[in-house]
């Protein structure tokens, strides 16, 4: 799948007469379907509180995000615009931006993480155990 994607092997422990087998390896492609589908929800729910102008900002970075996607690296700005962008201020008067989209926040992905954290981990955990 990806190349930052863990990948879990079984373990066997032996301690003098007693040997315990623990099969994790079974959780690998649950771990990456869930890496993938909170990678993936991040950037739709991301979208919509995104500055859009023309909208190639929002394409740049979910092109790089579908590359990503599986990895956890979420990409949240591009070059050149992005860093300034992000923080939602501007950082040569100090003025904050008047937005095209009255959805937009400053620091993006934060928010998204701040505001949608518990149901991205329970997702996570329905397709870890088997129910997504």
């Amino acid at each position: 799948m990806g190349l930052f994607t863990p990948t879990l092997r079984d373990i066997t422990m032996r301690q003098e007469h007693m040997t315990a087998h623990i099969g994790l390896s079974f959780f690998n492609g649950r771990f990456r379907r869930a890496q993938r589908w909170i990678d993936e929800e991040i950037m739709r729910k991301m979208e919509p509180v995104m500055p859009r102008r023309t909208g190639i900002f929002i394409a740049k970075i979910k092109a790089i995000n579908m590359i990503r996607a599986g990895t956890g690296i979420i990409q949240t700005s591009v070059p050149p615009q992005g860093r300034r962008l992000y923080g939602g201020v501007n950082p040569a008067t100090g003025i904050p931006y008047h937005w095209t989209n009255p959805n937009t926040q400053p620091y993006w992905g934060q928010y998204v993480i701040n505001t949608y954290g518990e149901e991205l981990v329970q997702g996570a955990k329905r397709i870890i155990g088997g129910k997504r």
